[in-house]
Protein backbone atom coordinates (compact mmCIF):
# COMPACT_ATOMS: atom_id res chain seq x y z
CA UNK A 1 0.00 0.00 0.00
CA UNK A 2 1.18 3.54 -1.26
CA UNK A 3 2.40 5.69 1.61
CA UNK A 4 2.89 9.34 1.66
CA UNK A 5 5.77 10.65 0.08
CA UNK A 6 8.16 12.66 3.42
CA UNK A 7 8.36 16.35 3.26
CA UNK A 8 10.41 18.84 5.11
CA UNK A 9 9.91 22.25 6.43
CA UNK A 10 12.95 23.41 8.11
CA UNK A 11 12.96 25.59 11.57
CA UNK A 12 16.04 27.67 11.75
CA UNK A 13 16.64 29.82 14.59
CA UNK A 14 17.45 33.16 13.13
CA UNK A 15 17.53 35.71 16.48
CA UNK A 16 20.32 38.73 16.21
CA UNK A 17 22.48 37.53 19.16
CA UNK A 18 24.38 39.42 21.90
CA UNK A 19 25.32 37.29 24.61
CA UNK A 20 28.50 36.06 22.10
CA UNK A 21 32.01 37.69 21.71
CA UNK A 22 31.46 40.58 18.42
CA UNK A 23 33.57 37.86 16.48
CA UNK A 24 30.48 35.86 16.97
CA UNK A 25 27.75 37.74 16.47
CA UNK A 26 29.16 39.53 13.68
CA UNK A 27 29.47 35.58 11.42
CA UNK A 28 26.11 34.57 13.23
CA UNK A 29 24.21 37.36 11.71
CA UNK A 30 26.24 37.31 8.64
CA UNK A 31 24.54 33.89 8.15
CA UNK A 32 21.66 34.67 9.19
CA UNK A 33 20.93 37.41 6.09
CA UNK A 34 22.32 34.83 3.57
CA UNK A 35 19.40 31.87 4.83
CA UNK A 36 17.36 34.74 3.84
CA UNK A 37 19.11 34.96 0.54
CA UNK A 38 18.85 31.26 0.28
CA UNK A 39 22.86 31.12 0.28
CA UNK A 40 23.06 28.12 1.95
CA UNK A 41 26.72 27.31 1.07
CA UNK A 42 27.20 31.28 2.41
CA UNK A 43 25.45 31.02 5.43
CA UNK A 44 27.35 27.54 6.22
CA UNK A 45 30.64 29.40 5.84
CA UNK A 46 29.39 32.25 8.03
CA UNK A 47 28.19 29.87 10.69
CA UNK A 48 31.51 27.79 10.70
CA UNK A 49 33.41 31.31 11.73
CA UNK A 50 30.88 31.76 14.50
CA UNK A 51 31.59 28.49 15.92
CA UNK A 52 35.34 29.19 15.53
CA UNK A 53 34.87 32.33 17.83
CA UNK A 54 32.66 30.78 19.85
CA UNK A 55 33.31 26.45 20.05
CA UNK A 56 30.22 25.92 22.44
CA UNK A 57 27.10 28.21 20.40
CA UNK A 58 24.55 25.82 20.10
CA UNK A 59 22.26 27.53 17.85
CA UNK A 60 25.45 28.35 15.13
CA UNK A 61 25.53 24.21 14.87
CA UNK A 62 21.88 24.10 14.88
CA UNK A 63 21.23 26.28 12.17
CA UNK A 64 24.42 25.49 9.71
CA UNK A 65 22.71 21.88 10.12
CA UNK A 66 19.53 23.32 8.98
CA UNK A 67 21.54 24.70 6.09
CA UNK A 68 23.70 21.42 5.07
CA UNK A 69 19.89 19.95 5.25
CA UNK A 70 18.50 22.25 2.45
CA UNK A 71 21.73 21.07 0.41
CA UNK A 72 20.92 17.53 0.89
CA UNK A 73 23.98 16.95 2.98
CA UNK A 74 22.83 14.39 5.47
CA UNK A 75 26.35 13.52 7.17
CA UNK A 76 27.30 17.11 7.84
CA UNK A 77 23.83 18.10 9.01
CA UNK A 78 23.56 14.67 11.50
CA UNK A 79 27.22 16.21 12.56
CA UNK A 80 25.88 19.45 13.62
CA UNK A 81 22.94 18.20 15.01
CA UNK A 82 24.59 16.04 17.28
CA UNK A 83 26.83 18.42 18.52
CA UNK A 84 23.94 20.85 19.19
CA UNK A 85 22.39 18.07 21.52
CA UNK A 86 25.60 17.53 22.96
CA UNK A 87 26.08 21.20 23.96
CA UNK A 88 22.32 21.74 24.79
CA UNK A 89 20.65 18.11 25.63
CA UNK A 90 16.86 19.55 26.01
CA UNK A 91 17.33 21.33 22.24
CA UNK A 92 14.37 19.49 20.91
CA UNK A 93 14.30 20.65 17.60
CA UNK A 94 18.00 19.32 17.47
CA UNK A 95 16.82 16.31 18.51
CA UNK A 96 14.01 15.97 15.59
CA UNK A 97 16.26 17.06 12.90
CA UNK A 98 18.74 14.36 13.68
CA UNK A 99 15.74 11.84 14.18
CA UNK A 100 15.06 12.76 10.39
CA UNK A 101 18.49 12.84 9.03
CA UNK A 102 18.70 9.48 10.50
CA UNK A 103 15.18 8.56 8.66
CA UNK A 104 16.27 9.99 5.51
CA UNK A 105 19.02 7.88 5.90
CA UNK A 106 16.99 4.79 6.74
CA UNK A 107 18.24 4.53 9.98
CA UNK A 108 14.67 4.13 11.58
CA UNK A 109 15.61 2.23 14.57
CA UNK A 110 17.81 5.00 15.84
CA UNK A 111 15.33 8.15 14.06
CA UNK A 112 12.51 6.86 16.37
CA UNK A 113 14.78 7.54 19.26
CA UNK A 114 15.69 10.95 18.28
CA UNK A 115 12.17 12.01 17.70
CA UNK A 116 10.73 10.82 21.34
CA UNK A 117 13.88 12.89 22.82
CA UNK A 118 12.45 15.44 20.57
CA UNK A 119 8.73 15.22 22.17
CA UNK A 120 10.08 14.53 25.55
CA UNK A 121 11.51 18.01 25.13
CA UNK A 122 8.61 19.65 23.56
CA UNK A 123 5.84 18.21 22.84
CA UNK A 124 4.24 20.38 20.75
CA UNK A 125 6.58 19.34 17.76
CA UNK A 126 4.14 17.80 14.81
CA UNK A 127 6.50 16.68 12.90
CA UNK A 128 8.12 13.95 15.63
CA UNK A 129 4.20 12.19 16.09
CA UNK A 130 3.93 12.39 12.51
CA UNK A 131 7.33 11.04 11.65
CA UNK A 132 8.04 8.73 14.41
CA UNK A 133 4.34 7.58 13.42
CA UNK A 134 5.04 6.84 9.60
CA UNK A 135 8.45 4.83 10.73
CA UNK A 136 5.97 2.66 13.61
CA UNK A 137 4.46 2.40 10.11
CA UNK A 138 6.52 0.80 8.05
CA UNK A 139 7.55 -1.38 10.97
CA UNK A 140 3.92 -2.74 11.26
CA UNK A 141 3.82 -1.41 14.87
CA UNK A 142 0.21 -0.02 13.61
CA UNK A 143 -1.43 0.73 17.24
CA UNK A 144 1.21 2.74 18.01
CA UNK A 145 1.56 4.87 14.82
CA UNK A 146 -2.03 5.40 15.02
CA UNK A 147 -1.33 6.83 18.59
CA UNK A 148 1.01 9.04 17.24
CA UNK A 149 -0.74 10.12 14.33
CA UNK A 150 -3.69 10.86 17.00
CA UNK A 151 -1.35 13.36 18.46
CA UNK A 152 -0.26 15.12 15.54
CA UNK A 153 -3.59 15.21 14.48
CA UNK A 154 -4.48 17.28 17.90
CA UNK A 155 -1.43 19.81 16.65
CA UNK A 156 -2.48 20.05 13.39
CA UNK A 157 -6.08 18.82 12.44
CA UNK A 158 -5.90 20.13 8.93
CA UNK A 159 -3.19 18.27 7.70
CA UNK A 160 -4.58 15.82 5.23
CA UNK A 161 -1.42 13.57 5.33
CA UNK A 162 -2.32 12.74 9.13
CA UNK A 163 -5.46 11.39 9.00
CA UNK A 164 -4.52 9.41 5.24
CA UNK A 165 -1.87 7.22 7.14
CA UNK A 166 -3.86 6.74 9.73
CA UNK A 167 -6.61 5.40 7.78
CA UNK A 168 -3.94 3.28 6.06
CA UNK A 169 -2.98 1.82 9.78
CA UNK A 170 -6.51 1.16 10.42
CA UNK A 171 -7.18 -0.13 7.29
CA UNK A 172 -4.35 -2.87 7.60
CA UNK A 173 -5.68 -3.60 10.94
CA UNK A 174 -8.70 -4.94 9.18
CA UNK A 175 -10.89 -1.62 11.43
CA UNK A 176 -12.26 -0.71 8.81
CA UNK A 177 -15.34 1.57 9.95
CA UNK A 178 -12.26 3.78 11.42
CA UNK A 179 -10.12 3.60 8.16
CA UNK A 180 -13.27 5.08 6.24
CA UNK A 181 -13.32 7.78 8.63
CA UNK A 182 -10.15 8.67 8.52
CA UNK A 183 -9.96 8.95 4.60
CA UNK A 184 -13.04 10.86 4.44
CA UNK A 185 -11.35 13.46 6.62
CA UNK A 186 -8.33 13.39 4.13
CA UNK A 187 -10.51 13.93 1.75
CA UNK A 188 -12.67 16.20 2.64
CA UNK A 189 -9.37 18.26 4.40
CA UNK A 190 -7.89 17.98 0.67
CA UNK A 191 -10.06 17.22 -2.46
CA UNK A 192 -7.28 16.97 -4.35
CA UNK A 193 -6.36 13.65 -2.75
CA UNK A 194 -7.73 10.91 -4.96
CA UNK A 195 -6.08 8.26 -3.33
CA UNK A 196 -7.29 8.97 0.22
CA UNK A 197 -11.13 8.44 -1.80
CA UNK A 198 -9.73 5.16 -3.71
CA UNK A 199 -8.93 3.44 0.43
CA UNK A 200 -12.33 4.64 1.82
CA UNK A 201 -13.74 2.82 -1.12
CA UNK A 202 -11.38 -0.05 -0.46
CA UNK A 203 -12.86 0.53 2.98
CA UNK A 204 -16.24 0.25 2.11
CA UNK A 205 -15.96 -2.90 -0.04
CA UNK A 206 -14.38 -4.40 3.12
CA UNK A 207 -17.71 -3.23 4.80
CA UNK A 208 -19.91 -4.71 2.18
CA UNK A 209 -21.34 -1.76 1.01
CA UNK A 210 -20.46 -2.18 -2.22
CA UNK A 211 -22.70 0.86 -3.71
CA UNK A 212 -20.53 3.67 -1.65
CA UNK A 213 -17.63 2.02 -2.50
CA UNK A 214 -18.67 2.14 -6.62
CA UNK A 215 -19.50 5.77 -5.64
CA UNK A 216 -16.16 6.62 -4.69
CA UNK A 217 -14.37 4.42 -7.04
CA UNK A 218 -16.45 6.48 -10.02
CA UNK A 219 -14.72 9.57 -8.77
CA UNK A 220 -11.76 8.17 -8.06
CA UNK A 221 -11.35 6.22 -12.07
CA UNK A 222 -12.25 10.17 -13.43
CA UNK A 223 -9.28 11.57 -11.55
CA UNK A 224 -6.63 8.69 -11.90
CA UNK A 225 -7.84 6.84 -14.57
CA UNK A 226 -6.00 3.17 -13.13
CA UNK A 227 -5.92 -0.94 -13.45
CA UNK A 228 -6.16 -0.61 -9.41
CA UNK A 229 -9.29 1.50 -9.75
CA UNK A 230 -11.15 -0.38 -12.72
CA UNK A 231 -10.25 -3.85 -11.11
CA UNK A 232 -11.79 -2.76 -7.82
CA UNK A 233 -14.81 -1.20 -8.98
CA UNK A 234 -15.78 -4.17 -11.21
CA UNK A 235 -14.81 -6.36 -8.23
CA UNK A 236 -17.85 -4.29 -6.74
CA UNK A 237 -20.06 -4.62 -9.58
CA UNK A 238 -19.58 -8.56 -9.79
CA UNK A 239 -20.93 -8.77 -5.72
CA UNK A 240 -24.01 -6.90 -7.18
CA UNK A 241 -23.99 -9.39 -9.94
CA UNK A 242 -23.92 -6.57 -12.41
CA UNK A 243 -22.12 -8.68 -14.70
CA UNK A 244 -21.90 -6.21 -17.89
CA UNK A 245 -20.38 -3.48 -16.08
CA UNK A 246 -17.93 -5.73 -14.30
CA UNK A 247 -16.64 -7.00 -17.68
CA UNK A 248 -16.53 -3.20 -18.86
CA UNK A 249 -14.18 -2.25 -16.07
CA UNK A 250 -12.08 -5.60 -16.03
CA UNK A 251 -11.52 -5.17 -20.32
CA UNK A 252 -10.70 -0.88 -19.06
CA UNK A 253 -8.00 -2.40 -16.87
CA UNK A 254 -7.01 -4.40 -19.92
CA UNK A 255 -6.14 -1.87 -21.96
CA UNK A 256 -4.09 0.00 -19.91
CA UNK A 257 -1.88 -3.41 -19.29
CA UNK A 258 -3.11 -6.46 -21.61
CA UNK A 259 -1.63 -8.78 -18.70
CA UNK A 260 -3.24 -8.10 -16.10
CA UNK A 261 -3.54 -11.39 -14.39
CA UNK A 262 -6.34 -10.87 -11.80
CA UNK A 263 -8.72 -9.38 -14.84
CA UNK A 264 -7.47 -11.68 -17.44
CA UNK A 265 -8.89 -14.31 -14.82
CA UNK A 266 -12.18 -12.80 -14.42
CA UNK A 267 -13.01 -12.01 -18.07
CA UNK A 268 -12.64 -15.99 -18.58
CA UNK A 269 -14.14 -17.13 -15.81
CA UNK A 270 -17.45 -14.87 -16.84
CA UNK A 271 -16.76 -15.59 -20.56
CA UNK A 272 -17.20 -19.43 -19.13
CA UNK A 273 -20.21 -18.45 -16.74
CA UNK A 274 -22.31 -16.50 -20.14
CA UNK A 275 -21.04 -19.36 -21.90
CA UNK A 276 -18.99 -16.09 -24.17
CA UNK A 277 -15.94 -19.03 -25.43
CA UNK A 278 -14.40 -17.00 -27.44
CA UNK A 279 -13.74 -14.34 -24.90
CA UNK A 280 -12.78 -16.88 -22.79
CA UNK A 281 -9.92 -18.52 -24.62
CA UNK A 282 -8.62 -15.46 -25.81
CA UNK A 283 -8.36 -14.58 -21.95
CA UNK A 284 -6.64 -17.97 -21.16
CA UNK A 285 -4.24 -17.74 -23.97
CA UNK A 286 -3.22 -14.40 -22.82
CA UNK A 287 -2.99 -16.07 -19.36
CA UNK A 288 -0.59 -18.74 -20.98
CA UNK A 289 1.61 -16.23 -22.38
CA UNK A 290 1.55 -13.91 -19.14
CA UNK A 291 2.05 -17.07 -16.79
CA UNK A 292 3.62 -19.44 -19.22
CA UNK A 293 4.24 -21.92 -16.44
CA UNK A 294 0.81 -22.31 -15.40
CA UNK A 295 -0.48 -25.15 -17.63
CA UNK A 296 -4.17 -24.99 -16.53
CA UNK A 297 -4.16 -22.23 -18.86
CA UNK A 298 -2.95 -23.57 -21.86
CA UNK A 299 -5.80 -26.23 -21.26
CA UNK A 300 -8.31 -23.99 -20.45
CA UNK A 301 -7.94 -21.85 -23.92
CA UNK A 302 -7.97 -25.42 -25.69
CA UNK A 303 -11.03 -26.28 -23.97
CA UNK A 304 -13.10 -22.78 -24.86
CA UNK A 305 -11.37 -22.82 -28.43
CA UNK A 306 -13.09 -26.17 -28.69
CA UNK A 307 -16.42 -25.09 -26.90
CA UNK A 308 -16.27 -21.99 -29.47
CA UNK A 309 -15.74 -24.65 -32.44
CA UNK A 310 -12.39 -23.15 -32.82
CA UNK A 311 -10.76 -26.76 -33.76
CA UNK A 312 -7.64 -25.43 -35.25
CA UNK A 313 -6.78 -22.56 -32.23
CA UNK A 314 -7.72 -25.98 -30.01
CA UNK A 315 -4.93 -27.43 -31.45
CA UNK A 316 -2.69 -24.67 -31.25
CA UNK A 317 -3.39 -24.34 -27.34
CA UNK A 318 -2.83 -27.91 -26.34
CA UNK A 319 -0.32 -28.22 -28.75
CA UNK A 320 2.08 -25.88 -26.90
CA UNK A 321 0.95 -27.85 -23.31
CA UNK A 322 1.88 -31.21 -24.45
CA UNK A 323 5.33 -29.56 -25.90
CA UNK A 324 6.08 -28.05 -22.36
CA UNK A 325 4.19 -31.92 -20.46
CA UNK A 326 4.16 -35.07 -23.04
CA UNK A 327 2.59 -37.20 -20.37
CA UNK A 328 -0.38 -34.57 -19.54
CA UNK A 329 -3.24 -37.07 -20.03
CA UNK A 330 -6.50 -34.34 -20.21
CA UNK A 331 -4.72 -32.53 -22.78
CA UNK A 332 -3.94 -35.37 -24.99
CA UNK A 333 -7.62 -36.66 -24.29
CA UNK A 334 -9.09 -33.35 -25.59
CA UNK A 335 -6.75 -32.69 -28.24
CA UNK A 336 -7.87 -35.99 -29.63
CA UNK A 337 -11.25 -34.16 -29.01
CA UNK A 338 -9.94 -32.01 -31.39
CA UNK A 339 -8.82 -34.19 -34.34
CA UNK A 340 -12.22 -36.07 -34.35
CA UNK A 341 -13.54 -33.06 -35.23
CA UNK A 342 -11.17 -32.35 -38.29
CA UNK A 343 -11.45 -35.95 -39.24
CA UNK A 344 -8.11 -36.77 -38.15
CA UNK A 345 -8.99 -40.08 -37.08
CA UNK A 346 -5.60 -41.52 -36.63
CA UNK A 347 -4.53 -38.70 -34.43
CA UNK A 348 -7.40 -38.75 -32.75
CA UNK A 349 -7.04 -42.36 -31.66
CA UNK A 350 -3.18 -42.32 -30.81
CA UNK A 351 -3.87 -39.48 -28.63
CA UNK A 352 -7.08 -41.00 -26.58
CA UNK A 353 -4.61 -44.51 -26.34
CA UNK A 354 -1.87 -42.34 -24.42
CA UNK A 355 -4.50 -40.39 -22.77
CA UNK A 356 -6.18 -43.79 -21.03
CA UNK A 357 -2.79 -45.07 -20.66
CA UNK A 358 -1.87 -42.40 -18.65
CA UNK A 359 -5.05 -43.13 -16.58
CA UNK A 360 -7.48 -40.66 -17.91
CA UNK A 361 -10.76 -42.04 -16.92
CA UNK A 362 -12.84 -40.56 -19.70
CA UNK A 363 -10.69 -41.58 -22.45
CA UNK A 364 -11.55 -45.27 -21.90
CA UNK A 365 -14.93 -44.08 -23.12
CA UNK A 366 -13.98 -42.73 -26.74
CA UNK A 367 -11.13 -45.60 -27.32
CA UNK A 368 -13.56 -47.88 -29.01
CA UNK A 369 -14.77 -44.89 -31.30
CA UNK A 370 -11.68 -43.09 -32.12
CA UNK A 371 -9.67 -46.38 -33.30
CA UNK A 372 -12.36 -48.38 -34.98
Amino acid sequence: MKLLQLSLILLISMPIVYAQNADCIKAYNAAVEKIKQKDYEGAIIDYGNAIKADPNYDKAYYNRGTASLRLKNYDAAAADFSKTVTITPEYAKAHYYLGYVKMKKKNYKDALVDFSRAIKYDSEIYDAYYYRGYIQMLDENLDKAIQDFAEAAKLDPENSKTHYNAGVCYYKLKKYIDAANSFTLAYDLNAEYPKALYYRAMSFSKLEKYEKAINDFNVYVDAEPSIEGYYNRALNYSKLENTEAALSDYRAALQIDPMHVASLKNVANIGIKTKDYPAAANAFTSLSKAEPDVESHFLNAGICHFNASSYGETLKSLDALIAKNPKHAEALFNRSNAYAKLGQNDRACADVRASAELGFDKAFQYVASYCN
